[in-house]
């Protein structure tokens, strides 16, 4: 199968947002060098701010596998948490409660093409080999910036980068010059809440991370990017400078590093690289240094983790290498993403879907027990009660069940407790099927047979909201009995010898 087109990864863009209520679309505020969009999309569960982790595919151009790994990673994602399923990368799988735990507990933010006229340039005839973005700078003679030497770090040091608009490695004719790279920063300026950044390119299975411009050292703060006192020695051997990065910062990076490493290894054993960015090669203006570099600049910034994950063995693997090559790369980015989550945060996230339940002790008492069908769903819980809080103590799968109903649940009602207009949506009757689902394969008999009843009017309620939805199972319920059902028992009760009851005034 050819790569996708421009217009293939859009479309894949739009139909995710689309599809998907967990996936929004981020209006980013410039185009191209040549008018074409770049997309970028959120995908979270519920308001407010999480940690946020950014990936970033197709900043050059030839390395056509990234920015399709970035699209169908986050379509696989957002269908397993739709789903309420797990994912599955060859022999590496991960469960559908750690799938719910991320999307729940992180902000995921994807710019999968940063550079889409060098990817046209690439498939249409251009240079398939083609690297920059097809910038026409006046006055220079060649076309086209490497985007990955244009970010404002240590822009005009020259260290792995060149002032000649024919190379490869040309920087550009200032820092942030070129509108792909403005809208990178655009979205690092934006969403505060960025903890990590993930530059995926191609090829050499490495996983990178700062810095690129000189050897790491943990002990002298005075030798860092920012002291002019040192210019002409970075990036220069036997110098006797290398660059600061504090102990812990320097951990951190290893163990994500390691941890996405080892995602990647586990679907068929190809074993990357995790290693400082310069061990490649000297570089600078890059995304992975400029985004970690931020906090040291500005100090009351977030701290950005940043790296570069270099995929596969070559820029554009034929179509059965390239399957391989996502599928691993995804496991590796599911590993960054649980190693981001804050266990602060995820507790936290647990304890706002609890927030519904004085609402839903109002809408029992105002609303429910005035219905036969609340009546009967109410008595059944309670029958359950002490099952269920066995099963929520033992059982992982239990809980994230209870979760995923309760988040269900709370779109019905305001953050004031009072019933909103939401109705039951068919995405709604599939998260509530697969909760009941999950709690059905540990429950006992009378357990089960509740839940399958319960199963089987859920799937009747589509469109109705939820005060509508207990009188309409109550009518249905009515609707139901034999109308001969009172002359039935009159005639049993003679056959008796009972006398007739008295009719109430």
């Amino acid at each position: 199968m050819p790569y996708f087109s421009v217009d293939a990864i859009n479309l894949a863009i739009d139909h995710i947002v689309d599809r998907y209520p967990i996936a929004d679309a981020i209006s980013l505020p410039e185009v191209s060098v040549e008018g074409r969009a770049i997309k970028a999309m959120k995908i979270a569960n519920g308001a407010g701010v999480r940690t946020g982790v950014l990936f970033l595919g197709g900043t050059h151009a030839r390395e056509l596998i990234n920015p399709e790994t970035v699209v169908r990673f986050a379509f696989r994602l957002c269908d397993a948490y739709t789903s309420n399923t797990g994912l599955t990368f060859g022999p590496k799988s991960y469960t559908p409660s750690a799938i719910q735990m991320i999307v729940n507990g992180l902000d995921i933010f994807l710019l999968p093409m940063v550079n889409p006229d060098g990817r046209n340039f690439c498939l249409t005839g251009g240079d398939p080999m083609w690297r920059k973005n097809r910038s026409n700078h006046s006055g220079l003679p060649c076309r086209g910036v490497d985007l990955n030497r244009n970010f404002d770090f240590l822009w005009s040091s020259g260290i792995g980068t060149s002032s000649d608009s024919c190379t490869e490695i040309f920087k550009g004719p200032g820092a942030f010059s070129e509108p792909e790279t403005r809208n990178v920063r655009w979205m690092i300026d934006n969403f505060p809440n960025l903890a990590c950044l993930v530059d995926i390119h191609s090829y050499s299975e490495l996983v990178l991370y700062p810095w690129g411009d000189d050897d790491n050292q943990t002990t002298d703060p005075n030798q860092n990017f920012q002291n002019q006192a040192f210019d002409g020695a970075r990036g220069v051997p036997n110098s006797g400078y290398r660059e600061y990065i504090p102990a812990g910062d320097l951990h951190e990076h290893v163990v994500m590093a390691e941890r996405v490493r080892d995602g990647i290894a586990a679907v068929r054993g190809r074993v990357y690289t995790a290693e400082q960015g310069i061990s490649l090669y000297p570089t600078t203006g890059t995304a992975q240094d400029y985004a970690y570099s931020r906090s040291f600049i500005d100090t009351g910034r977030r701290r950005i983790l940043g790296f570069t994950l270099e995929t596969a063995r070559e820029f554009q693997p034929p179509d059965a290498e390239k399957d391989n090559v996502i599928t691993e790369v995804s496991a590796g980015l599911m590993e960054c993403l649980l190693e981001t989550l804050c266990p602060a945060e995820v507790l936290q996230s647990l304890i706002d879907t609890i927030f519904p339940l004085p609402a839903l002790r109002r809408f029992r008492d105002q609303y429910m027990l005035t219905t036969e069908a609340g009546v009967r769903y109410e008595r059944m819980f309670r029958a359950h009660s002490l099952e269920l809080v066995k099963l929520a103590e033992k059982s992982k799968a239990a809980r994230g069940a209870g979760s995923t109903l309760l988040r269900v649940a709370s779109q019905f009602f305001t953050d004031q407790g009072d019933l909103s207009p939401h109705k039951i949506a068919s995405e709604d009757i599939v998260h509530v099927a697969n909760a009941l689902a999950v709690v059905r394969k540990e429950a006992g008999s009378k357990l089960k047979a509740d839940i399958d009843i319960a199963l089987k009017d859920v799937k009747k309620l589509e469109g109705e909201s939820l005060r509508a939805a207990f009188k309409s199972l109550g009518k249905q319920e009515v609707d139901a009995k034999p109308k001969s059902s009172a002359v039935s028992a009159r005639s049993k009760r003679a056959k008796r010898g009972v006398a007739p009851r008295k009719t109430r005034t």
